[in-house]
């Protein structure tokens, strides 16, 4: 779907809150409505293949929409165990923060690195929106819970009022099964074309 559409779904939607003649406003709320549809549902698990050395252990992810590293693996599909404390020495691998990982001990090949990715960022009315089309109802309530609470801040009921069907359509989604869990199951790695 496109963001002009969202537009004029959120324009019809709160015809009593006046928006900016301009859409940057409303595509600034799109953005912050698809980031928590991402944060909720864990939407996008990408991976990304990191060639390693021997002579070094500290690697940073390239890809740009890392949110945060679910696992690692080494190219046989052996899950690293991750360091729960900092002076712990039964780990593969310690997190320096949301993209860069410190091997215990170097080693030459490759390993994959699972993670968490965020939604691409919003900036034109024909840029697509990259959520499922059964989400469509949950975004815009939470974008008309953003407009009701910081446009209309006279009505705070209103504002909460979008909040709690927000929260019932995610609880629904949820049920529906479009949260994908991130340390329960781990996303299968396809090695030598099967998995």
């Amino acid at each position: 779907m496109k963001v002009q559409e969202i537009v004029d779904l959120v324009k019809i939607r709160c015809p009593n809150i006046v928006v900016s003649t301009d859409n940057n406003a409303v595509i600034n709320l799109i953005n912050i409505a698809v980031i928590e549809l991402y944060r909720r549902f864990n939407l996008k698990i990408k991976s990304e293949t990191v060639v390693t050395t021997d002579d070094l252990a500290l690697y940073t992810l390239r890809n740009n929409d890392v949110d945060m590293i679910v696992s690692v693996s080494d190219k046989f599909g052996r899950e690293f165990k991750q360091s729960d404390t900092s002076d712990s020495m039964e780990y593969d691998y310690k997190l320096l923060n949301y993209r860069t990982i410190l091997l215990r001990k170097p080693m030459e090949g490759y390993i994959y690195v699972i993670y968490k990715a965020s939604p691409i960022a919003l900036k034109d009315v024909n840029d697509e929106i990259d959520i499922p089309d059964a989400m469509l109802d949950a975004l815009l309530t939470y974008i008309s819970y953003m407009l009701s609470n910081t446009v209309n801040q006279d009505n705070k009921n209103e504002a909460s009022m979008f909040y709690q069907m927000f929260e019932k359509k995610c609880q629904e989604l949820d049920n529906q099964g479009y949260k994908v869990p991130l340390f329960m199951e781990r996303p299968a790695i396809q090695v030598k074309g099967y998995v």
